[in-house]
């Protein structure tokens, strides 16, 4: 049986499940949360890294900040995409105002930008508000992309 990483959304512990899992309630390893929770992570510098470089699954990066006007327009939108994609692409974001040396790391320097990433790399990106059917349409795109 193959395993599919999966880093928790609430504790960050790198969780390995069945790859033919269905989409039940799987708890996590370590903290037993739910790991279908596909409510959007505010990242710290090192939740960016582990979510990135430990997920088997795409990973959809929203860098914002809260005085941006178009990233607290595109907020919402952001969160109703995640909601179709558990276990399927995780998304996350990093506020530039409190984590500036991530968004220079990956020389994001228009927000909002959204950022894909599938094992480790990035794949391409965003820099505009992106509405809920943008969002969705990538998020399928990056699970179907074989690399």
């Amino acid at each position: 049986m193959e395993t599919l990483k999966i880093v928790c959304p609430h504790c960050n512990h790198v969780n390995s499940i069945a790859n033919e899992v269905t989409k039940e309630d799987i708890p996590c390893q370590s903290c037993g949360l739910s790991l279908l929770d596909t409510t959007p992570i505010d990242c710290s510098s090192e939740v960016f890294q582990t979510h990135i470089t430990e997920n088997e699954i795409p990973v959809l990066v929203d860098f914002y900040s809260p005085e941006c006007a178009p990233c607290m327009k595109m907020a919402p939108d952001y969160e109703k995409a995640a909601s179709s994609f558990a276990l399927e692409v995780r998304f996350i974001k990093v506020n530039t105002v409190e984590f500036p040396e991530i968004a220079r790391q990956y020389g994001v320097n228009m927000l909002p930008t959204t950022i894909a990433f599938k094992n480790g790399r990035e794949m391409n990106r965003f820099s505009s508000a992106l509405s809920k059917d943008h969002l969705s349409m990538w998020a399928e795109s990056l699970i179907q992309m074989v690399i």
